[in-house]
């Protein structure tokens, strides 16, 4: 990887501040031994940065030039196939977004390093590890300056698009969400330890033989035999048991222990869906709502927790990625109705909304769906029955239909 990286970058430095993402993880934590790694294999864990991550994926990042018409995709731009297609030859743009959205999940900070050509043009994007980066502030007179060392290799700001989710209190890195909600990861990791421990060893028994004296030695061993012999294993399960010699046999429901145990379970499930930003409906908890609810949660996580994110992506980008004369009429914007792809219900509806208002043409509702467009269809329209109450009561809303329709000539 090293040589991939920029060249070092000498600095005169008058003060300087250092800083780590991973430093935080301390600051949050008991003694316990949820990391990174560790806070993956929490399956609700897991759910939730892969959602994520699946829906920034999904969504093409796109170079746009402002026009006095609205806006344009800037096909011709080196950095339009960057993040429209492929960041690298290594990657596609689906596998990085969902590198970012992994990244800022459980790091809190995202790096790719900016390659240039001799003309200065940005010609590739390579992801770095987070583990291996540190952030140093550089004071130069009143202003701030990052440096950034990777694995021992000086970087300059100019060359890396550093993008933050959470930021410090400087606004030098990002925290994890794994630091902030590392107490209730533990818990979480220790339900599930104590849940697989409890079924792998049968912690609880279905039940227990009581006899009103003492149990002769042979009538003991008939009894582990029969157990043995008849009724143990999948396909003798819930086989009435014979009894003998005034023996009886108690079940035993779930205690009180394993009942909290299931609680917290859920409990769980719904600070983890928290911390991320990722309704509990989406995490297969059929208890979490009501099948009403189901499409307003949905949206709720779009517009709460997907939508910021992008911003912050979009934002980034733009300052890093785009020269100060491109950034007057260049713009980075993610396709955020990519996510109605799935709700076909929806979806139609925002489209016959949009076209009957006049703010989407036919061929513009064609490009989002991948058609092709055709003759007249960048036209737009609207509904000509819609007019001011004061005019349908004095009659000329009907008039003015009547012009525009030709019937008055």
């Amino acid at each position: 990887m090293k040589n991939l990286l920029s060249p070092f970058m000498s600095a005169d430095t008058t003060e300087v501040f250092h800083s780590d993402s991973t430093r935080y993880l301390d600051l949050f934590s008991s003694r316990g031994s949820v990391s990174v790694g560790t806070a993956q294999k929490i399956a609700d864990v897991f759910a939730c940065i892969n959602l994520k991550a699946n829906a920034m994926a999904i969504m093409p990042l796109k170079l746009y030039i402002v026009t006095d018409n609205g806006k344009k995709e800037h096909k011709e731009h080196t950095l339009y196939r960057l993040l429209r297609k492929e960041p690298n030859p290594i990657l596609t743009a689906f596998e990085w977004k969902k590198m970012i959205s992994q990244d800022l999940d459980l790091r809190g900070n995202h790096y790719a390093q900016i390659v240039k050509n001799g003309l200065g043009e940005i010609v590739a994007l390579y992801p770095l590890k987070a583990d291996l980066m540190t952030v140093t502030h550089v004071l130069k007179g009143n202003n701030k300056e990052k440096i950034y060392d990777y694995n021992g290799i000086s970087i300059s700001s100019d060359r890396i698009l550093h993008i933050i989710d959470i930021p410090d209190n400087e606004g030098l890195v990002g925290i994890s969400r794994i630091a902030y909600a590392r107490q209730t990861l533990e818990f979480a990791n220790n339900t599930a330890t104590h849940g697989n421990k409890l079924f792998k060893n049968q912690a609880t028994p279905s039940g227990a033989f009581t006899h009103p004296t003492v149990l002769s030695p042979d009538a003991f061993t008939r009894l582990k035999e029969s157990l043995a012999d008849k009724y143990s294993g999948l396909e003798n399960s819930g086989k009435p048991i014979l009894l003998e010699d005034g023996l009886t046999f108690t079940p035993i429901t779930i205690n009180n222990s394993d009942a909290q145990w299931l609680e917290s379970r859920k409990l769980n499930r719904e600070n983890i869906g928290a911390i991320f930003g990722v309704p509990t409906s989406m995490l297969n908890d059929s208890t979490a709502t009501a099948y009403g609810n189901l499409e307003q949660k949905y949206l709720e996580f779009q517009t709460g927790t997907v939508l910021p994110v992008s911003i912050a992506i979009e934002e980034k980008a733009e300052q890093k990625l785009l020269t100060n004369k491109e950034k007057q009429n260049l713009i980075i914007k993610f396709q955020f109705n990519a996510l109605l792809r799935a709700d076909v219900k929806t979806k139609a509806e925002y489209y016959k909304n949009m076209w009957g208002i006049g703010s989407m043409n036919p061929n513009e509702i064609r490009s989002n769906e991948d058609m092709n467009s055709y003759e007249g269809g960048d036209n737009y329209f609207m509904q000509l029955s819609y007019a001011p109450v004061s005019r349908i009561i004095s009659g000329e809303a009907t008039k003015d239909l009547k012009n525009f329709t030709g019937e008055n000539k």
